[in-house]
C-alpha cells in the first residue's frame, strides 16, 4: 500500500513538473516570439533611427522622429483645415516638402522626405499633430521660422493657423500640468 501511495505521489509530482515544464517551454516559446517580433520592429527601422531620436509616426513612405535636442525659442504647432497646404521651403528657396488636409477630411497628401525629424508630426486626421521648434514669430514679419531634419527651414505665415509657445510650455502642456 505504501509502495502505491509512493507510486502515485511521484507520478502526481511528475505529472506537475511535466505541465511545469510546458507551462515553461510556453513561456520561452512567448518571450521568443516577442524578442523576434522586437527585432522585426527595429530591422524594419534599421539605419533610420540614430542615438537621441524616438519615432513618433511611421507609414507606408513617411516616418517622423523627434529628439530631445532644443532648438530655437519655442514651438509651433499648426493646424490644418480642409484643403489647407503646408509648404516648408528650405531657407534659400528651395521646396523642402508639402502636406495638405484632403476635401474628405480623411488623410493627408504627402511630399516630404522619407525621415523627417521634427518636435511632432503626426498626418492622421484623428489625432494629427504638426509641432516644429521654432524661432519667435516675430523674429521674420513673413515667414515661420522652423527646425526640421536639424536645419532652419521657413514657412509662410500669411493664411497659416498656428501658436507658438516656449518649450517650457510645451511641456507643461504635453504634461498636462499647468505650472504657472
Amino acid at each position: 500500500m505504501k509502495r502505491t501511495m509512493l507510486m502515485a505521489l511521484f507520478t502526481a509530482i511528475a505529472g506537475c513538473s511535466q505541465s511545469d515544464s510546458n507551462d515553461a517551454v510556453q513561456a520561452d516559446t512567448i518571450s521568443f516570439q516577442v524578442q523576434q517580433n522586437n527585432k522585426a520592429d527595429t530591422n524594419s527601422t534599421k539605419g533610420i533611427i540614430k542615438t537621441g531620436e524616438k519615432l513618433i509616426y511611421q507609414g507606408a513612405t513617411f516616418s517622423s522622429f523627434t529628439e530631445e535636442t532644443q532648438r530655437g525659442d519655442g514651438v509651433i504647432s499648426i493646424r490644418l483645415d480642409i484643403n489647407d497646404r503646408l509648404d516648408i521651403w528650405d531657407m534659400d528657396g528651395a521646396k523642402f516638402g508639402e502636406i495638405v488636409l484632403n476635401e474628405d477630411q480623411t488623410f493627408f497628401t504627402l511630399n516630404m522626405p522619407k525621415k523627417v525629424i521634427a518636435r511632432n508630426v503626426v498626418p492622421e486626421f484623428d489625432f494629427a499633430a504638426f509641432d516644429f521648434d521654432a524661432e519667435d514669430p516675430a523674429s521674420d514679419p513673413r515667414y515661420l521660422l522652423i527646425y526640421v531634419n536639424h536645419e532652419k527651414r521657413k514657412v509662410e505665415k500669411q493664411g497659416l493657423k498656428y501658436d507658438f509657445r516656449t518649450h517650457q510650455q510645451y511641456r507643461d502642456d504635453d504634461d498636462g500640468t499647468d505650472r504657472d
